[in-house]
């Protein structure tokens, strides 16, 4: 029998063995080398303009002043913007001082506006991204297909992407001769692809011809009919190789032309299909991460029925089951969450480009308006900007409403509290 003196010491032996090895499994859960380190900024907080920094730049609107807006930005924690840089408008111009007339909609989720408004998109580019570089702010621009009432379904004129390269290639060459390049983090090409997309008519159709050829074979085969690529996935062969091809030729045209820049396609669906293209030239990976893509919730809450603008509509019922939802489902909804990310953050690793969301979190839609609550949704999101540091992303944001026409743009202790947080 051990006497008292040696049995403390090989406890503690014991004990040391048993923290060493907690610390090293510790260590392997957590990648090996962290991209996001070695880059400027190592941390980004993220906000979503959109197209509301343009279509709202007038005098009593909510981006009245881009130098109030970026001061209330850099306030409330931010570091980073995304916008929409207009290519397929800028393409269209006759010249850099072209004006273009964006329609009033007073009930538009994003950007609303109160009457019909000229615009010389070039020159508020311009001058947002002057002010922006002046105040140490990074962007991130993307492309929204936007159009406007002198280039209605403007779309169209891009469905060939060397179209497309042109009119990004007018964008970044107009920034690059008014020195304006080197606080831009990234270029997203086609937010959301492909929802968003020119290249959308193309896909579809290649869908409808790959069901119509298959509607024409015998139904037992066609129901045991396997191709030897891209098995179980929604789009189909010609749909993979066309989007493979479009992606992977539009990047590689603008590493080559512009190699100081980092480009990439940022998606909210379609993930594992991308994936499975095994795509290495993306220099990011923006990946949007939804409630809305839990079935678990869309079954209980009903989200895809409701009518979504800023109009008066009854959501009561809605808000209803989401309280009860959450009361439920909470831990099984943040599970689902953290399975997203875990997925995401080995495919980050995979093809060797940063993990960034700039969307995110909660259900996309949500509204200012008396029968929805905001207080879950702010512990929800409050959440998922735990998760990003957890997963190690290497830019984030609270959610997508943080723009200057919501309310909750006066909360600016939270804001202050989950962007700094993250930084740190």
């Amino acid at each position: 029998m051990l006497n008292s003196g040696k049995g403390i010491a090989l406890i503690l032996i014991i004990f040391g063995l048993l923290q060493s090895c907690e610390s090293q499994t510790s260590k392997t859960t957590k990648s090996a080398y962290a991209m996001r380190d070695h880059l400027s900024p190592s941390r980004m907080t993220i906000a979503m303009w959109d197209y509301s920094w343009l279509f709202m730049h007038y005098p009593g609107g909510a981006f009245e002043s881009y130098d109030v807006s970026t001061d209330e930005l850099i306030e409330r924690g931010f570091n980073t913007v995304r916008i929409d840089a207009f290519p397929l408008i800028i393409d269209m111009l006759q010249s850099n001082t072209q004006p273009v007339t964006i329609s009033g909609d007073s009930l538009r989720n994003w950007g609303p506006t109160d009457q019909d408004r000229k615009h010389v998109v070039v020159s508020e580019l311009l001058e947002f991204m002057r002010m922006t570089k002046e105040k140490g702010l990074f962007v991130i621009i993307s492309s929204w297909g936007t159009d406007c009432q002198e280039f209605p379904d403007i779309r169209e004129a891009f469905a060939d992407p060397k179209d497309f390269w042109k009119a990004w290639e007018k964008v970044l060459d107009i920034l690059q001769e008014n020195d304006l390049l080197s606080h831009v983090v990234y270029v997203d090409f086609d937010q959301e692809f492909p929802f968003f997309s020119p290249m959308a008519p193309e896909l579809n159709r290649l869908g409808e011809e790959q069901q119509d050829k298959e509607g024409a074979l015998d139904a037992m085969e066609a129901a045991g009919r396997i191709e030897d690529d891209f098995k179980k996935l929604r789009w189909n062969p010609a749909q993979m190789k066309f989007v493979r091809a479009y992606m992977n030729s539009t990047l590689t045209h603008f590493q080559q032309k512009y190699p100081a820049l980092r480009f990439t396609f940022s998606l909210t669906s379609f993930w594992d299909e991308v994936r499975a293209m095994n795509l290495k030239t993306f220099d990011v990976l923006e990946l949007h991460f939804w409630l809305t893509q839990s079935e678990r919730f869309i079954s209980r809450s009903g989200f895809y029925n409701l009518q979504k603008d800023r109009g008066e509509h009854n959501y009561s019922a809605y808000q209803e089951r989401i309280d009860k939802t959450m009361q439920a489902m909470r831990p099984m909804l943040i599970q689902d969450m953290r399975n997203r990310l875990a997925w995401s953050k080995a495919w980050s690793e995979e093809v060797g480009a940063p993990l960034v969301t700039t969307e995110a979190w909660g259900p996309w839609w949500h509204m200012d308006h008396p029968d929805l609550a905001w207080q879950w949704l702010y512990d929800w999101c409050e959440e998922g900007m735990h998760l990003s540091s957890e997963y190690e992303l290497w830019g984030t944001t609270p959610w997508n409403y943080s723009h200057p026409y919501w309310d909750n743009w006066k909360n600016v202790a939270w804001y202050q509290k989950v962007n700094n947080e993250f930084k740190r």
